[in-house]
């Protein structure tokens, strides 16, 4: 799609900002987009594409703006640089990344050596491979793995962001220097009924990450990343549908999300370890 149908796609997402509360909905930015168009000497559909549905049109500006399909409802548009839009719409359940490219970009890699997230390109997931599983991956994007230190910042940032008393923001601040610093935050985060703008902030964090991934690496946003979460549906397999890889997975984020007082708490009988799970 050239220049010109780009801009035409951003004043009318402009403009529909401006009356919105919130992303611009899909009928409403359609309607936009034919009155921009025609003060353009165009017409829309574009010639060529008079056979794409809305949301297939909007794919050709994932560079501008950011779509996010609701089932049963309109879909809704946000610009590229404000995501927050999206994860503060309206909805039941609100706006979640796909599990594992959101795993991708903020899970630390641990091990020696540590496996580490890749992207692969022919079928549009996101993998853990170690070092010695590389070789003859071609198709294979390599993501910049998580920090401690950029996970702090990322906290840190929101504290100074929110409107606080100062002294509860230093004692959220505090408790990042604890043992289980990231754990203790989510604690305190909850405490103090924080968890939704939490959940804006950390959204918007992460999709700019990724964004700025797509840039550099030369890899297509894809607006099936974003989702609309259901609250009635669990968000990861239980029970035997997990892997025993998974299973420590999930026992490493369930470590991490503890307190250094939850950590104290938990007493494990020797007898009933099976070290042989672990290594």
């Amino acid at each position: 799609m050239d220049e010109a149908w780009k801009q035409i796609v951003a004043e009318a997402l402009a403009v529909g900002l401006k009356t919105s509360d919130g992303p611009v909905p899909g009928a409403k930015l359609r309607q936009l987009i034919l009155r921009v168009a025609k003060r353009h000497a165009l017409a829309y559909p574009p010639t060529g594409h008079e056979q794409e549905s809305f949301g297939d049109f909007l794919k050709h500006f994932e560079s501008i703006a950011l779509v996010r399909r609701r089932e049963g409802r309109d879909l809704v548009v946000a610009p590229a640089d404000m995501p927050q839009l999206l994860a503060d719409a309206p909805e039941s359940g609100g706006t979640r990344l796909r599990e594992d490219i959101f795993e991708a970009f903020t899970r630390i890699p641990r091990g020696l050596p540590p496996s580490e997230p890749w992207y692969v390109l022919s079928d549009d997931t996101f993998v853990w491979l170690l070092p010695t599983e590389l070789s003859g991956s071609g198709e294979l994007v390599k993501i910049p793995a998580a920090t401690l230190e950029l996970e702090l910042g990322e906290r840190k940032s929101f504290i100074q962001s929110v409107d606080l008393p100062e002294d509860v923001k230093n004692r959220i601040a505090e408790s990042l220097d604890t043992h289980s610093g990231l754990g203790s935050f989510s604690k305190l985060i909850k405490a103090h009924g924080l968890s939704q703008i939490w959940h804006r902030h950390r959204f918007q964090a992460v999709v700019r990450r990724i964004r700025a991934w797509c840039t550099a690496a030369g890899v297509p946003w894809r607006e099936e990343w974003v989702s609309s979460s259901d609250a009635s549906k669990p968000l990861t397999p239980t029970g035997d549908d997990l892997s025993g890889t998974n299973q420590r997975r999930l026992f490493e984020r369930l470590v991490q999300s503890l307190s250094d007082e939850d950590l104290r708490r938990i007493s494990v009988p020797l007898d009933n370890l099976v070290l042989s799970r672990w290594t």
